[in-house]
C-alpha cells in the first residue's frame, strides 16, 4: 500500500486506519491483505561470499543474442540503460576475466552488468526459447552479490548494473527494495557529473570514446531522475535527485520522438538489424517527472504535512492546472485522453505498433499521477462551521476525478492485455494496484451509493483478465507476480463487498 491514502486526516496504512477498514468491513483487517507476496527468489540476498561459481557466465553466444535482442526492442527506446558501443568494452572484460582473488572490482562490475542484464531478458522481446535456456532469477541473485563485491568501482558499468537491478524490483512492485537500490544509483551518477549537462557532441555528429561515455552518463542520468521520482511517489521517501542541485535540460533531440511520422518509426532497418535513427524516450516524460517531484514537495513533504485545507486545495488545484498543461503539450499521436473507456478507443496507432508503448506508457502515468494527486483531498480534516459543506463539495469533486482516473487506468490494462507481451506486462502491476486502491476505498466510504456495485464487478473482471495473461514465453516469477496481484484485486474486491453487505443490513435495521 502506498503512503498517500487517507480519509478524513487519518493515514489508511496506520493503525487508525486499519481499525476503520475493519470497522466498515466487519472484518480483521490486517494491513498485509494490502500487500502482494514477493514473486522474485532474487529478492533474497544469496550472501556476498565470493567464489568461483559467482563469476561463471552463460555461453558468450547467448549472452549476444540476448543484448542483440536489446538493441532491436522497444524496451531500448524505454530504458536505454545500455550503450551498443560500450558494452562491447563490458563484455570483453566480463568473459576475459581471471577468477577469484585475481579479479578486479573493474571485472566483477563487468560480470554483474552482464548477469544483470541476462536476467532481464524476458522483456527484450527475444524469441521465446532464448529466455528458457536461462535461469534470470539466479542471474539476478548473482549479479546483485558480485555487485557488494564491486561497488568500490564508480563507473558506469556499475551504475547500469544498479539501474537492471533496479528496475527488476520496480517491474516486481518490490518498491522499498527498488528505493536501496535507488540511492546508489543517484549518489553514483552525482559522482560521476551526470547531475551536469555537457554538450560535446562533435558538429559532425560522430563522438570519440569519451564524448560517447559523457553522453551516455547523461541518458543514465535521466535514467535515474525518472526512476527517483517514480519510487517517491509510491514510496514517501523524498526525490533525492531535485531541479536545485541538478541541470535538468532535456537530452538532445528527445522531442525529435514524439514528432516522426508513426508509420516510419521502426526498430530495425531493412536487413533485420538494429536501427539506431530512434531517438529513446526514457520510461517516462522528464517534463511530467519534474511535475512529480514538485507533486512530493507540495502535497507530501514535511513542510505541506502542517498544510491547512485551504492550502492543500490550492496545491492541488494548481498541480493539476500543470498536469493539464503537460497534457496538452504532448502532440497528438501521442496526448493522454483525460479519460478512457469502452467507448473511448486510445488511438488509432495500431496495438501492434512498438509506439502502442510509448501511447499506453503516458496514458496509464498520467491517469496514476491524477489519481495520486486528486485521492490526497482525503487528508482534508472536515472544521466545525459554515464552510463544512464547500469543503465537502470540493473535496467529492476532486476525489470524482481520481476515480474517473483509476477507471480509466483499469480500462488501459485491460486493452493492454489483448495483446500484452512481457515487456508491457511491467506496465500492469503498479498502475493497477493503485487504482484498485483508489476505487476500493471509495467503496468503503460510499458503500450504498450506485458505482460500488458497478466498481466491484469492473474490479472482479480486471483480476480475471490480468490472471490469465501471460503464457508460456513469461518466466516464473512474472506470472506468479501477475497471480498475486490477481489475488489482491480479490482481496479488495472481498473487502469491499463486505462493506457493501454492512451497510445495507444497517439501512434495513
Amino acid at each position: 500500500m502506498g503512503p498517500n491514502w487517507f480519509f478524513n486526516g487519518i493515514p489508511i496504512c496506520s493503525e487508525a486506519g486499519r481499525h476503520w477498514m475493519s470497522m466498515k468491513t466487519s472484518q480483521n483487517v490486517s494491513l498485509d491483505d494490502f500487500c502482494i507476496p514477493d514473486s522474485d527468489s532474487s529478492s533474497v540476498d544469496p550472501g556476498s561470499t565470493f567464489g568461483p561459481e559467482l563469476c561463471e557466465l552463460p555461453d558468450e553466444f547467448l549472452t549476444r543474442e540476448i543484448l542483440s535482442a536489446y538493441r532491436a526492442s522497444s524496451f531500448r527506446l524505454a530504458f536505454p540503460v545500455l550503450d551498443e558501443v560500450l558494452i562491447e568494452n563490458t563484455l570483453r572484460s566480463a568473459y576475459n576475466a581471471p577468477t577469484e582473488a585475481q579479479t578486479s572490482t573493474a571485472q566483477l562490475s563487468a560480470m554483474a552488468c552482464v548477469l544483470a542484464a541476462i536476467s532481464m531478458a524476458s522483456h527484450f522481446k527475444s524469441s521465446q526459447q532464448t529466455p528458457n535456456l536461462i535461469d534470470a532469477d539466479a542471474c539476478a541473485a548473482k549479479a546483485r552479490s558480485l555487485l557488494t563485491q564491486a561497488l568500490g568501482n564508480t563507473s558506469l558499468t556499475t551504475i547500469q548494473t544498479i539501474l537492471l537491478l533496479q528496475l527488476r524490483f520496480m517491474f516486481n512492485g518490490l518498491w522499498q527494495r527498488a528505493n536501496m537500490l535507488n540511492s546508489m544509483a543517484c549518489s553514483m551518477i552525482c559522482s560521476l557529473g551526470g547531475h551536469f549537462h555537457l554538450d560535446l557532441i562533435s558538429p559532425r555528429g560522430v563522438s570519440d570514446p569519451q564524448q560517447r561515455e559523457i553522453n551516455h552518463t547523461r541518458m543514465l542520468f535521466w535514467i535515474s531522475y525518472v526512476l527517483d521520482k517514480e519510487i517517491s511517489l509510491r514510496t514517501g521517501n523524498p526525490p533525492l535527485l531535485t531541479d536545485t542541485y541538478c541541470d535538468i535540460s532535456l537530452p538532445d533531440s528527445y522531442m525529435e520522438y514524439e514528432t516522426y511520422p508513426p508509420e516510419r518509426q521502426e526498430l530495425t532497418d531493412s536487413h533485420g538489424e538494429p536501427s539506431g535513427r530512434i531517438t529513446p524516450h526514457l520510461p517516462a516524460d522528464p517534463r511530467l517527472s519534474l511535475l512529480k517531484e514538485k507533486v512530493c514537495r507540495r502535497l507530501f513533504s514535511a513542510q505541506a504535512l502542517k498544510n491547512d485545507n485551504n492550502q492543500l486545495l490550492l496545491n492541488i488545484r494548481q498541480l493539476d492546472e500543470e498536469i493539464e498543461s503537460w497534457r496538452l503539450s504532448i502532440p497528438l499521436p501521442f496526448r493522454p485522453a483525460l479519460f478512457v473507456s469502452q467507448s473511448s478507443p486510445l488511438s488509432a496507432l495500431g496495438e501492434c505498433s512498438p509506439h502502442f508503448n510509448r501511447l499506453i506508457s503516458l496514458q496509464l502515468d498520467y491517469h496514476h499521477l491524477m489519481t495520486v494527486i486528486h485521492t490526497t483531498v482525503r487528508k482534508c480534516i472536515p472544521d466545525a462551521g459554515d464552510g463544512d459543506q464547500d469543503l465537502h463539495h470540493v473535496v467529492h469533486s476532486s476525489f470524482d476525478l481520481s476515480l474517473e482516473a483509476s477507471r480509466s487506468t483499469i480500462w488501459c490494462i485491460k486493452v493492454l492485455c489483448t495483446n500484452v507481451t512481457p515487456e508491457r506486462s511491467r506496465l500492469i502491476v503498479p498502475y493497477l494496484t493503485t487504482a484498485a486502491m483508489s476505487l476500493f476505498l471509495n467503496i468503503l466510504i460510499h458503500p450504498l451509493d450506485h458505482t460500488a456495485q458497478l466498481d466491484l464487478e469492473t474490479l472482479i473482471s480486471v483480476a480475471n483478465t490480468v490472471r490469465n495473461t501471460l503464457g508460456g514465453e513469461s518466466t516464473h516469477g512474472e506470472r506468479s507476480l501477475l497471480q498475486g496481484t490477481s489475488d489482491f484485486v480479490m482481496r479488495l474486491v472481498w473487502l469491499g463487498t463486505c462493506a457493501v453487505t454492512k451497510a445495507t443490513r444497517t439501512e434495513r435495521v
